[in-house]
């Protein structure tokens, strides 16, 4: 994180990784979307989770490797090609390329998340908003607010006159896409994001939030 003087924060756009972003670098802390969740349904729960972080999840490695493929940034997918995860030396292996950053991928799950970029190739809308040069994938953004509480979002895809947000999902059918959003708060995050690049100057205010599943 860029700083000025006395080792202020300075409100920005910042190309950092997804590790240094979601370990919140702003000192005293700063609010995600999800943390915003977190508190408006429980601060006792928002502030124990901030304590005691919740453990890695494997299943979060799909999603991520999506966005590495789709979006053309994230870290390096290494497909482990072995039936079973569950010998020593595999684990070892598996181990071994998370702790250098990477993630590792069984061959049936690289091979899913090609045939989820192939599709996305094949519709119009979707492929025409993630159009390379358009705009700019997995980028940080740190603004605080009149009441001097620092709020965080990491844009998957930011254009001039769109923020766009790649979600995987088990099904895409209009009931359980409705279910989802209002699980997960993707109407909340449209809003919290919306908010923060406008105060940065990163979009204008008319510009839309779109989801792609």
């Amino acid at each position: 994180m860029a700083a000025a003087a006395e080792d202020q924060v300075v409100p920005g756009l910042y190309d950092i990784d997804a590790e240094l972003y979601h370990s919140d670098p702003i000192p005293g802390g700063s609010l995600s979307s999800t943390g915003i969740r977190r508190l408006t349904d429980c601060p006792a729960r928002f502030k124990y989770l901030l304590d005691h972080p919740e453990p890695y999840k494997p299943e979060y490695e799909f999603g991520t490797s999506a966005h590495t493929v789709i979006l053309g940034n994230g870290p390096e997918l290494v497909v482990v090609d072995k039936k079973r995860w569950d010998t020593e030396e595999t684990k070892a292996r598996v181990a071994a390329i998370r702790a250098a950053g990477n993630v590792p991928l069984k061959a049936e799950a690289r091979q899913r998340i090609d045939d989820m970029a192939e599709a996305l190739t094949r519709h119009p809308e979707a492929s025409d908003l993630l159009t390379p040069g358009s705009g700019i994938a997995e980028q940080s953004a740190f603004w605080q607010d009149d009441n001097g509480i620092w709020h965080r979002a990491r844009f998957d895809w930011l254009r001039p006159d769109d923020i766009v947000d790649y979600k995987t999902a088990r099904s895409v059918h209009p009931d359980a896409l409705e279910k989802t959003v209002y699980e997960h708060g993707y109407h909340q995050q449209r809003d919290f994001y919306r908010r923060i690049a406008v105060a940065l100057g990163l979009i204008r205010p008319d510009a839309s939030f779109k989801l792609i599943f």
